[in-house]
């Protein structure tokens, strides 16, 4: 078992690299941007941690269930006359075990001493910037769009194929998912854009599409957000990898087929503003 010293040593060294955390609301993208960063040398990108879906609830839970023993524990103690202390872990304490758990979590990901940025992907932590914002003051964020429309169709698709039953039993038509969905992608959406307000030097916003249309522009942008400046063939390189292992496989414009009036209405009811802000609606 390692010394907790040389645990304590290995977590300042992991959190003093540069941390890249990549979200999306879209299943789409975010693999192409990881795969494009661990194919650079000095970078090391895995995934997914699953910190704030997963680990932080369970861990928050065993915390809650902790304090409230220890305060009957101490009422007990108390009503016997004996010494007794109630006090559990703060707030601050919990934030502290957090941190901790992803640096424990990045100590494993990374073994290569030239390594000098840690990416991590996850696309459900877009929902959840300010906490890791909080808890990751030097995480720098990327975060991966693309029309709400077209991922609704994609998203439809794919629930359909992987389903059992109880998918299309929940949403038995196109338009009862596609309302649901554009209140999930504008809420994911508008979430990561305020982060990225009210933190613009460490916010970084892509498009799928634009991933596509201009590969390199948005290479060099991702390289510079992980704090590299990749020549041109090791950049042509990772591109080559991303395209390999993770290519962006979407059709723009497939809602076309899929949308009818009433359902694009009400779609565009719940992410019209949004879709003209990125761009995709004029």
């Amino acid at each position: 078992m390692d010394d907790f010293g040389d645990i304590q040593e290995q977590l300042h060294e992991v959190f003093s690299k540069r941390i890249v955390l990549i979200v999306g609301a879209t299943r789409w993208g975010t693999a192409w941007v990881q795969q494009l960063l661990d194919a650079h040398p000095k970078i090391c990108a895995k995934g997914e941690g699953h910190f704030t879906d997963v680990l932080f609830p369970k861990i928050a839970t065993a915390i809650n269930e902790y304090n409230s023993e220890g305060e009957k524990i101490g009422n007990r103690l108390q009503l016997a006359g004996l010494p007794g202390n109630a006090a559990g872990h703060t707030f601050e304490d919990v934030d502290h075990l957090l941190r901790t758990a992803i640096g424990l979590a990045f100590i494993r990901w990374q073994t290569d001493p030239a390594v000098t940025c840690i990416a991590e992907k996850t696309p459900e932590h877009v929902l959840s910037l300010n906490l890791l914002g909080r808890l990751l003051p030097e995480a720098q964020v990327i975060h991966v769009v693309r029309d709400g429309r077209d991922e609704a169709v994609s998203a439809w698709e794919f629930n359909l194929g992987i389903s059992k039953g109880d998918f299309p039993r929940q949403f038995p038509d196109f338009n009862s998912f596609a309302e649901v969905f554009g209140e999930a992608w504008n809420r994911a959406i508008g979430s990561a854009r305020q982060f990225g307000r009210e933190h613009p030097s460490r916010y970084l916003e892509i498009r799928c599409e634009d991933i596509i249309s201009d590969t390199a522009h948005q290479a060099r942008g991702i390289f510079r957000v992980a704090g590299v400046d990749p020549d041109n063939e090791i950049m042509q390189a990772c591109m080559d990898t991303a395209w390999d292992v993770s290519p962006v496989d979407i059709e723009p414009g497939i809602w076309y087929s899929t949308f009818d009036d009433v359902a694009h209405r009400s779609f565009l009811r719940k992410t019209g503003e949004l879709l003209k802000l990125l761009g995709y609606v004029s």
